[in-house]
């Protein structure tokens, strides 16, 4: 994992746009702090960019790991936030980045907080056909890029929200006589019930003369008040859907994207689920978008909660609207 050194506590963000106070935020969201690219207390950006952070991300989890990135047969990367449109590539900019040898296939997904259960899919799906056997995902989020104090009064709410990252993990064969790793994975798409719009920056809507006091002024446009319905629905169906389909009646460990904390807690008791069987990390990190699953398997890991042989459910909902979960079972 990775975080850029800038870290605001609810203090420095409330300040900054004026808006509620500290505990409100805490109370709402589960936030007290968030390390971002943009500095709130000088309105400036780090020149420390969203590739800097998914390269030390990177790096990390091949070390971790104990490979080398020739190891490696697959790079996927998943942001929603890259710093390049269409070219270059980001997930080739990081693959020459990392020295990656040309039989190394680099590829971007472009999808926010479900973006990295997506690539997991993929990933496992790749090592099973036997087209990689090491498959390096990385995801990174830089929303705080796009912060600017002539926007606070619009944006006041996802610098409160969000905080920026990346995080990196290799997938690898089975190599052990137990059965372990990735179930069947269960993923939906409901452009429907999507709450997040962002109008330039592709080919539709280009910036001209005309039009560029608009382009300087786009921001991404979140449906705040959807959230809450697209994550119950979206983690109860899938809780009832993956369990049912491995014939279990619970998972030892549920994990998932930190979009709310608050409202994530709410859920798990509605559903009976301890909050000890879950791993929360967005109280010092805020929501991290694409980067948030892995961020959160990662601090899980980390920690060592787990012990072999138990499950997790993991689950992840987002932009798109994409929503997906797995069984894990650890070796």
């Amino acid at each position: 994992m990775a975080l850029p050194p800038l870290a605001f506590t609810n203090e420095d963000i409330c300040q900054w746009h004026g808006r509620r106070d500290p505990n409100w935020v805490y109370e709402t969201f589960g936030v007290r702090t968030r390390h971002t690219r943009y500095d709130y207390k000088h309105d400036r950006l780090d020149d420390l960019d969203e590739d800097d952070l998914v390269l030390e991300a990177a790096k990390r989890a091949l070390k971790d790991a104990g490979m080398h990135i020739s190891d490696v047969q697959v790079i996927l990367f998943v942001t929603l936030t890259p710093t390049t449109v269409c070219t270059p590539d980001p997930a080739c900019i990081l693959h020459q980045r990392l020295g990656a040898p040309a039989n190394v296939m680099a590829l971007t997904h472009i999808a926010g907080c479900a973006g990295t259960l997506n690539a997991m899919m993929l990933a496992t799906s790749m090592i099973r056909s036997g087209q990689a056997r090491n498959v390096l995902v990385c995801a990174a989020s830089s929303m705080s890029s796009y912060c600017k104090p002539e926007l606070k009064d619009r944006i006041w709410l996802q610098a409160t929200i969000f905080g920026d990252g990346a995080a990196a993990l290799v997938l690898s064969a089975e190599r052990g006589k137990e059965p372990c790793g990735f179930s069947t994975f269960h993923m939906h798409t409901e452009p429907g019930r999507d709450v997040v719009h962002k109008k330039f920056g592709g080919s539709k809507h280009v910036p001209t003369r005309d039009n560029i006091q608009e382009v300087l002024e786009d921001h991404f446009v979140i449906d705040y008040r959807s959230v809450p319905n697209n994550i119950n629905q979206a983690f109860t169906r899938l809780h009832t859907e993956v369990l049912a389909a491995r014939e279990m009646k619970e998972a030892d460990w549920v994990l998932f994207n930190m979009s709310n904390a608050q409202l994530q807690r709410r859920w798990l008791k509605s559903t009976g689920i301890p909050e000890e069987k879950s791993f929360f990390n967005m109280e010092e990190q805020g929501n991290c978008a694409a980067a948030s699953l892995g961020l959160v398997l990662h601090g899980f890991l980390q920690a060592g909660l787990h012990k072999s042989g138990q499950t997790a459910l993991i689950l992840g909902v987002g932009s798109g609207l994409h929503s997906g979960g797995v069984i894990y079972r650890f070796p």
